[in-house]
């Protein structure tokens, strides 16, 4: 368990505190490409705490900028995208993407006050249809980090977005958790032919192992395979807050999954879902991937799955399955089917995350063996919370080109080290083929 202290230190993410300031020397994906268009209406984003505006200028860059005017605070949401520049609609002071007054109509056409005045603005860099933003305080902020869902063409993607109503960190917790897809994910049934059913719905012990990297975790998860060999899960904590896990290990060019846990605030949290192939295009039943795939059922919200959307930060991208319906629950599929009764992949994760409270008592726990990921990534966020007072930037955030690595599922001599597993595949080197289940 953490200390009260501890609990406060890792999961508070606003202005000032420890933890808001290491994230801010991370880039933070802040939008997709398609959602501020030239000259097109602002968008209201929630960002560590903070309330923000983005807007694509006329030239095509994206602004990011405090959503309240300097002058007397008039909500910039209501403002024009103008010639270069938001424009406030209240006395019509316009701000640049760098947060420069540009246009000061207000006061008499002789004076300097427009040159002494400033919006907060923060630093944003574009990638493959994703906006990044950089809120440190670095003159110079790192490279993005290489993470190869944002580096691969479009057609060997997939992204989605949703909001969920807690703490960043307990998703996060869940999403790097080894052992819970055995139980909350299971069927009721296992197919013998399956491999995601025989290797990852197996109730049988485990062993847990991880190395500590650059970037952050490489985690292992043993299980018995025959009497020479082991069948190893390894995955990844890419700090400080996405994940890269296993999908489908069919023939040589298997997809893989990730999520990205980004805090809005201390109680809410925007959700990116990732599926990619390092290798080929996507095909679409990858894309439209349900409970039957060896991918993962549920991982992706469909169109259907969102409410209507609203102007307000993550407003287009709330779910139907929420709190207030119990997420769906079907108890008859869960006493036939399931081994837990809200439907989606995702959304069980979601019902017991957010189950939690908004910020879990991490004090009231009992942790155990299958906890080892768990309380190694704390130990991270600790030591990154703390790396300011250090003088030291927090892990991984010096270091984004070894953010390139992929999950794996792999058949290992027992006599052999696990970090070997998979090794080319799991390093992305280049030709490197996916281990075979065979």
């Amino acid at each position: 368990m953490l200390t009260r202290e501890e609990n406060e230190l890792i999961a508070r993410v606003g202005p000032g505190t420890p933890m808001g300031m290491a994230l801010r020397e991370y880039w933070l994906p802040l939008a997709l490409s398609g959602e501020v268009e030239v000259d097109g209406a602002p968008l209201r984003v929630r960002l560590l705490g903070e309330d923000l505006i983005a807007f694509r200028d006329s030239g095509g860059g994206v602004g990011l900028i405090d959503a309240f005017c300097p002058h007397r605070r008039a909500p910039l949401f209501f403002g024009r995208n103008e010639e270069g520049g938001l424009r406030c609609v209240y006395h019509g002071w316009k701000f640049d993407r760098s947060g420069r007054c540009v246009d000061m109509p207000s006061e008499p056409a002789d004076s300097l006050f427009r040159t002494k005045v400033a919006i907060t603005a923060y630093r944003t860099r574009e990638r493959n249809g994703i906006v990044w933003a950089y809120l440190g305080s670095r003159a110079v902020p790192p490279e993005l980090p290489a993470i190869e869902w944002n580096l691969v063409p479009a057609e060997q993607r997939h992204i989605t977005k949703r909001v969920q109503y807690n703490n960043w960190v307990q998703s996060v917790e869940g999403g790097i958790d080894p052992s819970h897809s055995v139980f909350l994910h299971a069927k009721l049934k296992r197919d013998p032919a399956s491999i995601r059913d025989r290797f990852f719905q197996a109730r049988q012990p485990l062993n847990y192992e991880f190395v500590e990297t650059e970037y952050g975790l490489r985690l292992g998860t043993r299980r018995a395979y025959d009497e020479q060999r082991d069948f190893w899960s390894i995955t990844h904590l890419l700090m400080p807050f996405y994940n890269v896990f296993n999908g489908s290990n069919a023939g040589s060019a298997p997809c893989l999954g990730g999520f990205a846990w980004v805090p809005m605030d201390d109680a809410t949290t925007m959700v990116w879902a990732f599926t990619w192939n390092p290798v080929r295009p996507l095909t679409r039943a990858e894309i439209d991937e349900d409970d039957t795939m060896a991918l993962g059922g549920g991982v992706h919200p469909k169109p259907q799955d969102y409410l209507a959307p609203n102007s307000q930060p993550g407003g287009a991208f709330r779910l139907i399955s929420r709190r207030e319906n119990d997420y769906l629950l079907d108890r008859e599929t869960q006493r036939t089917a399931r081994f837990a009764a809200v439907p989606g992949l995702s959304m069980q994760d979601v019902s017991l995350q957010e189950g939690m409270g908004p910020i879990c008592d991490r004090t009231r726990e009992h942790l155990g063996t299958s906890d080892t990921a768990i309380i190694q990534a704390r130990r991270c966020w600790l030591k990154a919370a703390r790396a300011p007072a250090e003088h030291t930037g927090p892990q991984g955030s010096e270091a984004p080109a070894t953010y390139r690595v992929r999950a794996a599922g792999v058949l290992h001599p027992r006599d052999a080290a696990w970090t070997l597993a998979g090794i080319d595949w799991v390093s992305a080197a280049p030709d490197a083929r996916a281990p075979s289940l065979v």
